[in-house]
């Protein structure tokens, strides 16, 4: 299982999915049709990876299964009418160590962490 289980502490604070695009679409999601939201007269492309954000509040919970990181982007919004961002705000990250093989764990796939995409810089 690759479970992301993110708690939110301090500040309220805006928290994003939109589908990456060329991997997922909402409508793969949702069978309902927001089109009739996005201020345009049957939707665009741009639709169908729009993001989709929730205002988190202290001890909010957002649980992220399976290929949820493969599929979406997440993101924390800024605070709103708070140009200096001075509003504190932490989130605790869980994941689950998977065993990658050879004695290894980890919550990544392998070859695609952060350790990956600095090797693939450097060559």
């Amino acid at each position: 299982h690759r479970t992301t289980c993110v708690v939110s502490c301090g500040s309220p604070r805006k928290f994003a999915f939109r589908p990456i695009p060329d991997k997922n679409k909402w409508s793969e999601w949702d069978d309902v049709d927001c089109s009739a939201n996005s201020g345009s007269s049957g939707g665009t492309n741009d639709d169908a990876t729009a993001p989709a954000a929730v205002r988190l509040f202290p001890g909010d919970v957002v649980l992220m299964t399976d290929d949820c990181n493969d599929v979406f982007h997440h993101a924390v919004y800024a605070d709103e009418g708070n140009c200096d961002d001075t509003g504190s705000r932490v989130s605790l990250v869980l994941k689950r160590a998977l065993d990658r093989g050879g004695g290894q764990r980890g919550h990544g796939l392998a070859g695609e962490g952060r350790r990956a995409r600095r090797r693939q810089r450097r060559e």
